[in-house]
């Protein structure tokens, strides 16, 4: 049964455990970046011609699931969370489906809305791979990669958002209260 108003309480639940999981996820990402333990965006190479300090390659260490360095093991757990969310919510999607359009949304913002949230679902589980897949590789050239699926989706997230906020504050018609 679909709920006329608003959104399931598991579609909504799976929904803000995402947004939760992949702000984190971004806290955790900029503090690797920002520690120079290493593992954030690619340092080159090292003093001497010697290795650099990439992501769990330099010195010639490979990474470690659960090695000493704690927010790169939290950054790989966060984003196999995000993976186990992401195909959660596209299982339970396809089961229970969605509710009505909300009334208020004019053609163009129906398929705006259903582009960034097809774009949503579908680069959560991109943005993770790409960082399994730099892992896995441990090249820095990798990572623009992985920089670019994270572009992508804060594009997608900012028009997902935007469109929502300007239902809520300029057409003051609480499309919010949908997923809320």
């Amino acid at each position: 049964m679909e709920h006329a108003v608003g959104y399931r309480p598991l579609t909504k639940a799976l929904h803000w455990s995402v947004v939760i999981a992949f702000a984190v996820q971004f806290v955790l990402g900029y503090a690797l970046d920002a520690s120079g333990s290493g593992h954030g965006r690619g340092r080159g190479r090292g003093r001497g011609g010697d290795s650099g300090r990439g992501r769990g390659r330099g010195g010639g260490e490979g990474y470690e699931p659960f090695g000493d360095d704690a927010v790169l093991t939290a950054h790989v757990l966060v984003g196999a969370v995000i993976v186990v969310l992401g195909v959660a919510r596209l299982l339970w999607r396809r089961r229970a489906g969605l509710p009505p359009w909300a009334p208020t949304l004019k053609p163009f913002e129906r398929r705006l809305a259903h582009r960034t949230e097809g774009a949503l679902l579908l680069l959560t589980l991109v943005v993770p791979a790409t960082g399994v897949v730099l892992l896995a590789s441990g090249e820095d050239g990798l990572v623009g990669v992985h920089v670019s699926a994270q572009a992508l989706f804060l594009a997608a997230l900012t028009a997902h958002v935007g469109l929502v906020l300007k239902h809520q504050l300029l057409d003051r018609d609480r499309l919010l209260r949908r997923m809320l």
